[in-house]
């Protein structure tokens, strides 16, 4: 894969010491176990944020001006996904105190760019996004996988928000049900839940990271990802979810992640959609929050 990734929206880079938000592709791809390709998600959305425009009609940002984005080198991802992991560790740490957006490859990076940005997880909020718990203790016999990702991170003390959750194990659900650090809003009940859902993310305090497996939107929206499931959340009210976060909550959103996107194989397909995601995420972040820190 050709890791000389161009610059979100084809802007031209400040230098990571003087942007205001970094981008880091992960294109990592290890143990994903069904339908294949998330390891080229970076490149293509990166590529496909080209044709998305620097003005924002809704937050009036204008990316030309503010905030200013750097996209970093991807680390290394060879090796096994114990390796990959360490080394996206590594590659984070520098940047504590910034934002830092990450882009997926498999849900499994989630962990090793948490764990970066941070000393001690357990400060930590995740906000989840997804069709998946992701709370498996093994999947297909691994402890480290995009199926595991969210029971790691919980094990070391984050407490998780997971929203439009539609397919778990059994095991998985009798842990989200038991214990009082995971807060799962299934899908069959989003509709009835949903005020529920926007105050919960209004009273978190603290570090907060929000990770968006882009699964956990109806497929109508992006079919393109491994294991898409019908019933997701639709585009209004994930962008609730940003707002929220960015802009009504007196939590510090540290960062986030894109995970689990496959190109489509007939480009545009829904390459665009996952860039504008991207590119809403960071300009709400920066019209909430982020320009105070100018």
């Amino acid at each position: 894969m050709n890791h000389n990734l161009a610059q979100f929206l084809d802007i031209p880079s400040p230098g990571a010491d003087r942007a205001d938000a970094l981008l880091l592709p992960l294109p990592v791809e290890k143990t994903v176990c069904y339908g294949r390709g998330a390891g080229g998600g970076p490149e293509a959305i990166i590529k496909a944020s080209s044709q998305i425009e620097t003005f924002d009609e809704e937050t009036l940002v204008e990316f030309t001006e503010a905030p200013r984005t750097h996209t970093l080198p991807p680390p290394s991802s060879e090796g096994e996904i114990e390796d990959c992991l360490s080394r996206i560790n590594e590659c984070v740490r520098p940047w504590r105190g910034r934002f830092l957006l990450a882009l997926g490859g498999e849900h499994t990076v989630t962990y090793g760019v948490v764990t970066g940005m941070v000393e001690d997880p357990a400060e930590v909020t995740v906000v989840q996004i997804d069709a998946h718990a992701d709370l498996a203790d093994r999947l297909d016999g691994r402890r480290w996988s995009h199926g595991t990702v969210m029971r790691r991170l919980w094990e070391r003390g984050c407490r998780l928000v997971q929203i439009g959750v539609r397919s778990l194990s059994r095991e998985e659900y009798g842990l989200a049900s038991a214990n009082d650090r995971i807060t799962t809003y299934y899908a069959h009940r989003l509709k009835q839940q949903w005020p529920e859902v926007l105050e919960s993310l209004r009273s978190l305090k603290g570090k907060t990271y929000l990770t968006i497996d882009v699964d956990g939107f109806d497929p109508s929206l992006v079919p393109s990802t491994g294991t898409p499931l019908p019933g997701g959340l639709s585009w209004d009210e994930a962008m609730e979810v940003v707002r929220v976060l960015t802009s009504q909550s007196s939590c510090r959103l540290i960062g986030g992640d894109v995970v689990e996107f496959v190109p489509s194989p007939n480009p545009p397909g829904c390459d665009p959609t996952v860039a504008r995601l991207t590119s809403k995420l960071l300009a709400w972040w920066w019209s909430g929050r982020g320009k105070e820190r100018r």
